[in-house]
């Protein structure tokens, strides 16, 4: 539902363009800080949009190839969104796993500031693999 746009001004969103970080940690002490596992699947464009927030008018800030393993640490409260972690090596002919640090339990829910890369995608997308 794209609308011309003479005047060339964004449009103002409603839920604002703000970029709403990925929690880790949900599940509480006991569990993993991301306690689900996924992969991308197909999607229709070819690589599946990573948002800023969890809204289709969020900013892209990268894509995932199908097949990407993703670990996925929130949901929005309709379930349309996932907010993953995932690690995208720059050259993946030589790539070695890096420790996202959500495979063990925080103390506290937190936003992820790891090493990693994290963002929201559809979860339409995303075949859960384990979690």
């Amino acid at each position: 539902s794209y609308i011309d746009n003479p005047t060339g001004r964004t449009e103002r969103v409603e839920t604002g363009p703000t970029a709403k970080p990925v929690r880790i940690g949900e599940g509480g002490p006991r569990f993993d800080a991301c306690q689900s596992v996924g992969e991308v699947g197909r999607h229709v464009s070819g690589s599946l949009p990573v948002l800023s927030a969890p809204f289709d008018a969020a900013e892209k800030i990268d894509s995932l190839a199908a097949g990407q393993t993703v670990h996925i640490c929130t949901r929005s409260i309709d379930q349309q969104w996932f907010g993953i972690v995932y690690d995208k090596p720059s050259d993946p002919a030589n790539s070695t796993a890096v420790d996202c640090g959500v495979s063990s339990p925080v103390r506290a829910k937190r936003n992820y500031d790891g090493p990693c890369k994290s963002g929201w995608v559809e979860s339409t997308y995303v075949v859960l693999v384990a979690g």
